[in-house]
């Protein structure tokens, strides 16, 4: 069995729901030997209320089995390869050059010549060029010679675009391991039967044991979501020891394309009686009214986003095995993956920035609150606000970047061109006039756009508030060097009084006698007035 180790799937629940979950698969089996009568109720007086109402949960929990989300007879679904994007600043290109050429070293396959040359030519050429466009083929890897991801992985095809004058897009076409195909494959077919547990709170713990639940179909669809996002994040975190990789290192999913053949050779939509009904195709994610097909029928694309409970982001395509062999290709599974190539080449850089920009947005969102909670305050941290000033300018660079490099001419030639190679069109018209690429493409652009408008009135919130703190700061020390600027003047006074009267006192009864007959007139005047 594969071991789930990315942190992503490890921290999807926290300590507490782990913990419920724990506590739950332990008890169930004891709490259901607890009998019920056709009522619902414990007739026994020596079971405790809370026993009683964690058994009317279980027993809930076991008449919901109204569907099944094990794979109908008639479907057979195979997961072919993940096209995976990750995002390459043109001040990385160096590092990229040197670490590419040294993974393609380490780990070569067979049959392949020339990779060296090619990363040297591509890097060479995107340091001399301002815009964007080219796009290289570097070839394969064989990574089932390394241990950390010789389980899920077999080999990966890694191919470049040089998106804008500062930007590279790398897409790393994933083969699984027979493995990990295997365990992926014995997971679809099932039908899970989990997602219970018991929402315990401390104040009513020995008074009342709730329950709470995800649907079957959820519980399976994040299964099948964190052994995809076991094979990328195994997959990206070694080939990130070689040169920086920006979703990886910054412990974020990086974006993908999930490609299946699937061969159903019929399809039913009336279940007989007693029979349960099937929730398969939403189990693994394939059910949305955002979905798009082909006019020839061959492809299917489905693009949820994170739907509540996923937290990847990515797209699957199925294609039908039926689709016509081509000759230059040595089996349908491998025509199925390049058929694709074009298509991911357009669409995955859309997704990169897509990504940035949703990260950005969320820790935009995060300076928002603490910046306007401190400004709240009766005395507001100037030095914070500037660090969160310089924390904001950073994370908008790349944001930045897209904006200004990447224009509405790009967007438009995306949605284009990725019609044109597909012909996807909306599954469900009924519902949505627009296909699932045009909307990905569309959506993205407002994103980054949207983002980009309201860091930008943010920063000058921040901006203001420091101007203002400025003033402030500067009022206060006007003023509190002109109470200075007295107090100075009148030591300075009583000073020269004191040191007068010292030596006054130090003269002789003669000298002091003609000191007074000389000052006696202003005396006299001082007298006069006061």
């Amino acid at each position: 069995m594969i071991q789930i180790k990315n942190p992503h799937s490890r921290f999807r629940l926290s300590m507490k729901e782990k913990f419920e979950k724990k506590l739950t698969e332990f008890t169930v089996p004891y709490i259901k030997k607890i009998p019920l009568d056709e009522n619902w109720k414990v007739n026994s007086k020596y079971i405790p209320k809370v026993l009683e109402s964690a058994r009317i949960n279980v027993e809930g929990w076991e008449r919901e089995h109204i569907s099944t989300s094990k794979i109908p007879q008639d479907i057979d679904l195979d997961l072919l390869s993940v096209y995976v994007a990750e995002y390459i600043p043109i001040e990385d290109v160096d590092k990229l050059n040197k670490g590419l050429k040294k993974l393609v070293k380490n780990y070569p396959f067979r049959f392949q010549h020339g990779q060296a040359e090619r990363v040297d030519e591509f890097c060479n050429q995107v340091k001399k060029s301002i815009h964007g466009g080219r796009w290289n083929n570097f070839g394969f890897i064989d990574l089932s010679v390394e241990k950390n991801v010789s389980e899920v992985v077999k080999n990966i095809h890694i191919y470049a675009t040089h998106l804008s004058s500062s930007s590279i897009i790398l897409q790393f076409i994933i083969t699984p391991s027979d493995e990990y195909i295997r365990q992926y494959k014995k997971l679809i077919v099932s039908d899970i039967k989990e997602g219970h547990s018991f929402d315990l709170r401390f104040k009513n713990l020995l008074k009342f044991w709730g329950g709470k639940s995800l649907s079957y179909e959820i519980v399976k669809n994040q299964k099948l979501e964190d052994l995809i996002i076991e094979l990328k994040w195994r997959t990206m975190k070694e080939i990130s020891k070689y040169f920086p990789l920006y979703f990886t290192n910054k412990k974020l999913i990086p974006p993908s394309v999930e490609v299946y053949k699937v061969n159903q050779n019929s399809c039913t939509f009336k279940h007989a009686e007693n029979e349960k009904r099937s929730s398969f195709w939403d189990s693994i994610g394939m059910d949305s009214t955002f979905s798009d097909i082909s006019k020839d029928g061959y492809w299917q694309l489905f693009s949820e986003g994170r739907r509540p409970h996923l937290i990847d982001s990515s797209l699957k395509v199925i294609c039908n095995s039926t689709i016509r062999r081509e000759p230059m290709y040595h089996s349908l599974d491998f025509q199925i993956v390049y058929m694709l190539e074009e298509f991911a080449n357009l669409l995955l850089p859309i997704m990169v920035m897509r990504e940035y920009a949703v990260d950005t947005s969320e820790k935009v969102a995060i300076q928002q609150n603490k910046t306007f909670s401190s400004i709240k305050k009766a005395k507001p941290n100037y030095h914070k606000l500037i660090n969160i000033r310089y924390e904001l300018e950073r994370n908008l660079q790349i944001l930045k970047r897209f904006r200004n490099e990447i224009g509405d001419k790009y967007f438009n030639r995306v949605k284009s061109k990725i019609n044109t190679i597909s012909e996807f069109e909306p599954s469900r018209p009924r519902y949505i006039s627009m296909s699932a690429t045009e909307m990905v493409v569309d959506n993205t652009k407002y994103i980054v756009d949207k983002t980009y408008e309201h860091s930008q009135h943010f920063a000058k919130i921040i901006d203001d508030t420091v101007q203002l703190l400025e003033i402030k700061t500067n009022n206060s020390l006007r003023r509190r060097s002109f109470a200075l600027s007295i107090i100075t003047v009148v030591l300075s006074i009583a000073a020269t009084i004191f040191a007068g009267l010292s030596m006054f006192y130090q003269l002789s009864d003669e000298k002091q006698s003609k000191l007074i007959n000389l000052f006696s007139p202003i005396i006299n005047i001082l007298k006069f007035f006061f």
